[in-house]
Formats: structure tokens, C-alpha cells, sequence
């Protein structure tokens, strides 16, 4: 596994996918001017070899941020993204949104992280009969609202606070989750259509957000990118350990302390004869003489 095993596609591929294909002129953005190959009866048609450059960039980012080990969340909300962003994520081994982006689910965490235990706790105990004594309406009413935090926060299991990145499709649709992310920098990887201010974006794809092939092809590559990296991360793990474990083998051995038992120690350790203590002979007395 390596940086080189990243999916990658051609010119050609792009132009059958239709990333190309921009908004009509009304609806464009001045900020990507910079990236319109030219105008067609009022339509704008996107530079690819630009496009094929930050494409390149993007994934190389990803992998990056993959290789660490951190968290990618795939956030598209639209029709015809959400179940592209589903399918890629779960292959690539992502978090994912794809329903309904709930405010403050960066800036205001311990709401996610509520809804997330609650859905695990009520579909534990649905399926380990806890709810047993409930009635059949009681039970239905929280099955639909699994069915509801699922839409939510259930591609968001597992989430551990703030992500390494997101990607994002269609920055102008997902302006809130650009917002939050912005606030905490935490790193934007989005794709940014003619009618969409790149700004605030760490890295961004000028391309079709709109077309289903589009979106497919992208995704394709960047989740080849994040998955590479983090197979890579778990090698660099293995590189560690092992490194630790040689180093132990390569340690100087320990040298064993023999244990003496209290009766060898007597038979090694010679006899000391008593030894006389010397009595002070005391001192004779002088007589005082007697004067007459």
C-alpha cells in the first residue's frame, strides 16, 4: 500500500462524466472565473486540466490526513449525492452525512454525542426485548425514531469530537457545515461548481457538483486516496511496534540475582570466637599520711 495505488482517472473519463458542465452565466460566481475554459450559448464550461490538478491535490491531502489515522466525514445532502456519499464512505471507511446536516454538530458536540447514545440505546433494546412491557404503539414510536436519528447522526457512529477533514459536495448547499468547520479549522476538502464561492475551502475540485456520474467519479478517487491512507497508518503502527519489540530482544539480558538461602549462609560464613572483655584492674588506694 502506497501513495501510488490512488485511483486515477483521465481527461477523457471526466468528459464522459460531464464535470465539466457548469452553471449559465446568471448564476455564476466571479470567484471562479479563473477556472471557466469558456463560454457556450451562456453556459459555462469548466477547465478539466484544472480540474485534473486539484483533483490530484485533493486526494493527495486526503491521504494525508488518512495516514495519521484521524476521521474523514463525507457530507452531501442533495437528492442525488446522498446515496453516492453512503456507498463511498463506508468503502473508504468514513463518517458520512447524507440526509440533514443538524446545526452545531461541530460547535455543539454533546448533542450529537446524546443522540448517538440514544440510538444505540434504543436499538439494543429493541432488539434484546427491554421494551417487551411497552405497548405496540410505544414500540413503534421508537422504531421511527431510530428511523429518524439514523437520517441524522447515524452515519456519525463512532465520531470521536472533531474530524481530520470533510469533504464537502456543493459548498453553497452545505454552508452551515462549511461554517462550523471553519470555526473549529478543521480542514475543508469540497467540490465547488461555477455558481460557489471556493473560499474558505483548505483544498477544492472546480467540477460538476450537480451530475451523478460527476459526483461518482470524484468520490471514487478520493475515497481510493483516504482508504490507501489509512492502510498505510496501520503499517506505520506495525513499524512502531515492531521497533519496540526489537529493541527489547537487543537489550542487554538482565543479570539473574541467585537467592541465598539463610541456612547456606551459615555454613559459608566461618565461626567468630568470643571475644574476652579485659577487666580493669582498679587502681591502689594511697594512703594518706598522718602528720603529728
Amino acid at each position: 500500500m502506497s501513495k501510488d495505488n490512488i485511483k486515477t482517472v483521465t481527461i477523457e473519463q471526466m468528459l464522459e462524466a460531464g464535470v465539466h458542465f457548469g452553471h449559465q452565466t446568471k448564476r455564476k460566481d466571479p470567484k471562479m472565473d479563473n477556472f471557466v475554459y469558456e463560454t457556450v450559448e451562456k453556459n459555462q464550461i469548466i477547465d478539466l486540466y484544472q480540474t485534473h490538478e486539484h483533483l490530484k491535490k485533493a486526494a493527495e491531502y486526503l491521504y494525508e490526513v488518512a495516514k495519521t489515522g484521524k476521521q474523514v466525514i463525507f457530507i452531501g445532502t442533495k437528492r442525488q449525492a446522498s446515496p453516492i456519499i453512503k456507498k463511498y464512505a463506508n468503502e473508504a471507511g468514513c463518517l458520512y452525512v447524507n440526509q440533514r446536516w443538524l446545526g452545531g454538530t461541530f460547535t455543539n458536540f454533546d448533542s450529537v454525542a446524546f443522540n448517538l447514545r440514544e440510538l444505540e440505546r434504543i436499538e439494543t433494546g429493541l432488539t434484546t426485548d427491554a421494551f417487551k412491557h411497552y405497548t405496540k404503539k410505544e414500540r413503534l414510536l421508537l422504531a421511527r425514531k431510530v428511523e429518524k436519528l439514523n437520517d441524522t447522526v447515524g452515519g456519525l457512529r463512532g465520531l470521536k469530537k472533531y474530524p481530520g477533514a470533510v469533504v464537502l459536495i456543493d459548498i453553497k448547499r452545505e454552508k452551515t457545515a462549511l461554517r462550523e468547520s471553519l470555526a473549529l479549522k478543521i480542514p475543508v476538502v469540497s467540490i465547488v461548481d461555477t455558481n460557489s464561492n471556493p473560499l474558505g475551502s483548505t483544498v477544492f475540485i472546480p467540477a460538476n457538483d450537480d451530475a451523478i456520474k460527476s459526483i461518482d467519479l470524484l468520490l471514487s478517487v478520493l475515497a481510493s486516496a483516504i482508504k490507501e491512507g489509512y492502510a498505510d497508518s496501520k503499517d506505520v503502527i506495525l513499524d512502531k511496534t515492531e521497533k519496540v519489540a526489537s529493541k527489547k530482544v537487543d537489550a542487554k539480558p538482565e543479570v539473574k540475582k541467585e537467592v541465598i538461602s539463610k541456612k547456606e549462609v551459615k555454613e559459608v560464613t566461618p565461626k567468630k570466637e568470643p571475644i574476652k572483655k579485659a577487666v580493669a584492674k582498679p587502681k591502689p588506694v594511697e594512703k594518706k599520711k598522718t602528720t603529728k
